[in-house]
């Protein structure tokens, strides 16, 4: 996350940005309820895009639409809901989780109870997955900035559950795309 964005996201007004249209969406299994990031789909790709600013729903039988969440800004970065991304689906589909703008190395993640519209910090960092099975299904692996006391900087996967609790680590930076799906399908502890 760059500056740039948390400025973009403090200074931009929401009235003054274009109309919205869906930037992501996840769909509910059986394809019943569709949820869509809205955001301005005319700047996704760009440098001047900052995130959607809109949590949808929307049945796909009726046509009913619904707006779950709202953008607000906010001085605490765990309370600031602006820069929607990647938007994901529990298992259950109770929950939608996404990221927010937040600091100037790191996002946001925020959970957003479906049923209630009640949304909450969950921890910092970028949402990799939510774990699909095995022992620590349902629990989100999180990619964190970190940094060496010595100097320098790492960015770790780590297993949280739900309501942001750290459970461990998963691996290190040095993980192929292939490994990193692997764990996001199945995660299983060590038996002792």
């Amino acid at each position: 996350m760059n500056l740039r964005i948390l400025t973009a996201a403090m200074l931009i007004p929401l009235s003054a940005t274009a109309a919205l249209s869906p930037v992501e969406k996840v769909e509910a299994p059986g394809g019943k309820m569709v949820y869509y990031i809205q955001g301005d789909a005319e700047t996704k790709g760009t440098e001047d895009y900052v995130g959607g600013e809109q949590i949808t729903a929307q049945n796909t039988i009726s046509g009913k639409q619904e707006i779950l969440l709202t953008a607000a800004s906010d001085a605490d970065p765990k309370k600031t809901l602006y820069g929607f991304s990647r938007l994901k689906l529990s298992q259950d589909a109770k929950t939608l989780y996404f990221e927010t703008a937040a600091w100037a190395t790191s996002a946001a993640i925020h959970a957003l109870d479906i049923a209630s519209h009640h949304q909450r910090y969950v921890t910092d960092g970028s949402l990799i997955c939510i774990v699909a099975s095995g022992k620590y299904q349902g629990n989100l692996i999180v990619q964190q900035h970190r940094y060496f006391v010595q100097g320098g900087a790492y960015d770790y996967l780590y297993l949280f559950d739900n309501t942001g609790k750290k459970i461990g680590l998963v691996a290190g930076d040095n993980v192929t795309q292939e490994q990193v799906s692997d764990f996001c399908e199945s995660l299983n502890g060590s038996e002792s």
